[in-house]
C-alpha cells in the first residue's frame, strides 16, 4: 500500500499559512504571538508519519477557532464565484468549439485550481489574459486515455470539489461531460463546514451546482478529505459510484492512499512536496489515475 507522509516542509508551510490568516484576521500582535505559541504546542505533539493534510488541517482548525466570523472568507468566495462566472462567459464557446470539449474543459478546471480569483479589486479584464495563459499550458502529466475509458463505461460519478470560484469551472466540466453522456448521474461533494476558501453547500448553491449534480457535504471540517473523517454518505459514494474525480491538492493529499478503480486526481501541484510525489515540476497541471501513482 502506498503512503503519503508529511515532512518538515509541511510544518513550515502550515506555519506560513497560519501567519497569513492571522495577519489578515487578527490585528492584535500580542494575540497573534499567543496563538502562534499554541500552534507550536500542537505541532510539538504531532507524531511522525501523519499525512500533510493532517498537519494543515489541525493548524487551520485551531486558527479558525479564533475567528469571530464563522465563515471569514465568505465575501472572498462570493467574489471568486462571481468573477469565475464572468470569465466563463468569455471562455465557454472556445471550449465547446474544441475538437475534444471534455479534454478542453478538464484543462480549464485544472487552470481554475491555479489562480486565486478572490483578490479584492481584480476585474475580468485583469485576470482573463492570465487565466487564458494558464489554460493554454498543457498537462504536465495526464492519463486522459484511461480517464475516457472510465468515463465511457461509467453511469455514476463522484466529483470531490475544492475551492469556491473554481467550482464554476468544475460545474462547466460536468455540464460538458453530461452533454456527452446525458444519463450520467453525478454527485458533487463539498466541504462540511467553512474552512478558508473551500467550497461549501452555500457556495455550491450560489452557482447553481445542483443543476447538474446532487450536492452533498463530505462531513469533513478541514481543507481536504480524509475518508476516516468523512461522513457515511460520502464514503458510500466514494466506494460505490463507478468513477471518482478528486479536485485540488488538498483532496489529493487526503485520498492519495485510497486504492479503488477509476479514481482520478485533477489538480495543480502548488508545493514542492506534492510536485515530487507526482514527479512533475512545481506549478504543473495534472490529470492522473490513482492506478498510475
Amino acid at each position: 500500500m502506498r503512503s503519503l507522509r508529511a515532512d518538515e516542509r509541511c510544518l513550515l508551510c502550515s506555519l506560513r499559512q497560519a501567519e497569513s490568516l492571522l495577519k489578515k484576521f487578527v490585528r492584535n500582535p500580542e494575540k497573534r504571538w499567543m496563538i502562534f505559541k499554541e500552534i507550536f504546542k500542537i505541532m510539538g505533539e504531532m507524531r511522525w508519519g501523519i499525512k500533510p493534510l493532517e498537519v494543515n488541517g489541525a493548524v487551520h482548525k485551531f486558527v479558525m477557532s479564533y475567528m469571530k466570523n464563522e465563515d471569514p472568507f465568505k465575501e472572498e468566495k462570493r467574489r471568486s464565484n462571481a468573477l469565475a462566472m464572468e470569465l466563463l462567459k468569455f471562455l465557454r464557446d472556445e471550449i465547446l468549439s474544441q475538437p475534444d470539449p471534455i479534454y478542453a474543459a478538464l484543462k480549464l478546471a485544472a487552470s481554475g485550481n491555479l489562480i486565486d480569483l478572490g483578490i479584492p479589486g481584480w476585474t475580468v479584464e485583469d485576470v482573463l489574459e492570465k487565466f487564458h495563459e494558464a489554460y493554454e499550458r498543457p498537462f504536465d502529466r495526464e492519463d486522459y486515455e484511461e480517464f475516457m475509458k472510465a468515463f465511457e463505461s461509467s453511469s455514476t460519478l463522484l466529483y470531490v470539489a475544492d475551492n469556491a470560484g473554481e467550482i464554476v469551472f468544475d460545474k462547466f466540466l460536468l455540464e460538458v461531460m453530461k452533454r456527452e453522456n446525458p444519463s450520467l448521474e453525478i454527485v458533487v461533494a463539498v466541504r462540511g463546514k467553512p474552512i478558508i476558501n473551500d467550497a461549501t453547500l452555500e457556495d455550491a448553491a450560489e452557482i447553481g451546482l445542483e443543476e447538474v449534480a446532487m450536492v452533498i457535504d463530505s462531513g469533513v471540517e478541514e481543507p481536504g478529505v480524509i475518508l476516516e473523517k468523512a461522513s457515511q454518505t460520502f464514503r458510500k459514494a466514494f466506494f460505490e459510484l463507478d468513477m471518482v474525480v478528486s479536485k485540488g491538492q488538498g483532496n489529493f493529499e487526503g485520498l492519495y492512499e485510497e486504492e479503488r478503480s477509476n479514481l482520478f486526481f485533477l489538480l495543480t501541484a502548488k508545493c514542492e512536496f506534492v510536485a515530487e510525489v507526482l514527479k512533475v515540476p512545481l506549478g504543473s497541471k495534472v490529470l492522473v489515475s490513482s492506478s498510475s501513482l
